[in-house]
């Protein structure tokens, strides 16, 4: 929600003269006046909901970052999120960040000083001690998917428990070498996923094959597709591939489909972020699904209890486990 400094701000004028202005004063320059007005139209200013917020502290209203969108558990999980909240009077606003630190940075100022009570946020894990000042400062932050600052509470992803139970299916259904397609190994949550294949391949004595991101993509499909053909060029023997998240493993079996491979024939597929987007009829991917609903339920759970100070709440790291979900693609 903007604020009487948003408005001065984009007016070019102190903050006196924009309430000077919304309440209609005579000392006021008509052009200034109409300026200010216009301003504060486009910023959708609510002088009453700023009221209510500074009579009785709250805005009801809950701040989401996410990394992006693009038909992926982010997107699952803010539709849950928004359900859930809207089931408990709270409203969401949703930032993306790209997984870009200077973006998430002006992310978190814009909803700091936007009134909202409290954030729900994948970090890009460069910004710890901006995230401990807001939540220090009296706007709790809850660190969803990924825990990159253990001083704040977290609900994320057993990603080595992820990992186990994708190789193993593979191997009961008899692949014998599987490679990785991975994401942007700077993300907590992907080098998680690769330390834990490395760990699992090395106890079955077979090298670790993964090709991994070095940046954050553009398109997790050209991602997918991409990185699978550098990895079938070195490791043509390979007849299982865990893929990192759903949208490169589109990229995967696109790359694996033109290039005349058979699926699930010659080459198996798990997703390992499995969402929505798994069970649509045209893909129908193998997957550790994340458990969204409670991800979205036990984050939303600790944020209000901060929020409205139900209880004296020690900082948690809770870690919720995923189930693998057979389709087509294995």
């Amino acid at each position: 929600m903007a604020t009487l400094k948003d408005i001065a701000k984009m007016a070019h004028v102190n903050e006196s003269t924009v309430s000077r202005a919304l309440n209609n004063s005579p000392y006021v320059h008509p052009d200034t006046k109409k300026r200010i007005l216009d301003v504060a139209k486009m910023l959708s200013y609510d002088p009453k909901l700023l009221k209510k917020v500074i009579e009785k502290g709250k805005t009801r209203t809950i701040g989401i970052i996410v990394p992006n969108l693009q038909y992926s558990i982010f997107m699952d999980f803010v539709q849950k999120a928004e359900k859930n909240a809207n089931a408990v009077d709270y409203k969401i606003i949703i930032g993306i960040s790209d997984d870009n630190p200077e973006k998430e940075i002006d992310l978190l100022e814009r909803m700091r000083f936007s009134l909202v009570d409290g954030i729900l946020i994948t970090s890009t894990g460069k910004n710890n001690n901006l995230l401990e000042d807001i939540d220090v400062s009296g706007t709790p932050i809850i660190q969803v998917f990924r825990n990159v600052d253990n001083h704040l509470n977290s609900v994320s992803i057993n990603y080595k428990q992820s990992v186990d139970i994708a190789v193993n299916k593979l191997l009961n259904i008899g692949v014998k070498s599987i490679g990785l397609i991975n994401g942007f190994i700077q993300d907590e949550s992907y080098l998680e996923k690769l330390d834990a294949f490395k760990k699992k391949i090395k106890q079955l004595k077979k090298p670790p094959l993964a090709k991994n991101l070095n940046e954050y993509p553009k398109s997790f499909n050209d991602a997918g597709y991409d990185l699978t053909g550098e990895l079938m060029a070195e490791y043509p023997e390979i007849d299982g591939l865990l893929v990192s998240n759903d949208t490169q493993a589109l990229g995967s079996m696109q790359y694996l489909i033109d290039h005349g491979f058979k699926i699930p024939k010659d080459i198996k597929i798990i997703s390992l972020a499995g969402c929505s987007m798994s069970n649509l009829s045209q893909t129908q991917i193998s997957a550790t699904n994340f458990p969204i609903e409670n991800i979205s339920m036990r984050s939303l759970s600790l944020l209000i209890s901060k929020i409205e100070k139900l209880e004296n709440v020690a900082v948690k790291h809770e870690i919720l486990n995923t189930k693998f979900v057979s389709r087509k693609t294995c």
